[in-house]
């Protein structure tokens, strides 16, 4: 086992330069489960869930936060914080549907989540400055990132 190890642990150490987080959870999760990560494990992603669920429970709630920033505006650090988390975690679920089980074969599909995905960093920067005024002007790309993408799919 020992020179399986290393091997095995090598092509993790190289791919931790192209995608360190991904790579770290992966060998942390598998050490801790007694299992050695293969090379196949990092190179196929693909969705844990189906796209209703990636949906309701990550993009909805994460988009809810900059549609409905003027209604409620972040106040304090705290809230700014939040906010942060809540576009940075909707930029990262529009590259997650660009993953196995979750991408649709449509060019509108491609399109809608880049608009989604340039638009949620565009928010995260935005929160990042405490810019209020820029976040409500993102809603527009947002919203038709959205809505072009339930008209082409549903």
């Amino acid at each position: 086992m020992g020179s399986q190890c290393s091997l095995s642990v090598a092509r993790v150490l190289i791919g931790i330069r192209r995608c360190p987080s991904l790579v770290i959870a992966v060998v942390l999760g598998s050490v801790m489960a007694g299992k050695l990560v293969s090379a196949a494990d990092l190179a196929s992603p693909h969705a844990t869930t189906n796209l209703s669920e990636m949906m309701t429970r990550i993009v909805q709630p994460s988009s809810d936060a900059v549609f409905y920033v003027a209604r409620t505006p972040p106040q304090t650090d705290e809230d700014w914080r939040r906010l942060e988390n809540q576009t940075l975690m909707l930029a990262e679920s529009a590259n997650l549907l660009l993953l196995p089980g979750y991408v649709q074969a449509q060019e509108q599909w491609l399109r809608d989540s880049l608009l989604m995905r340039n638009a949620a960093v565009a928010a995260y920067k935005a929160a990042q400055n405490k810019d209020l005024a820029a976040l409500e002007e993102l809603n527009n790309a947002l919203y038709e990132s959205c809505e072009n993408c339930h008209m082409a799919t549903r």
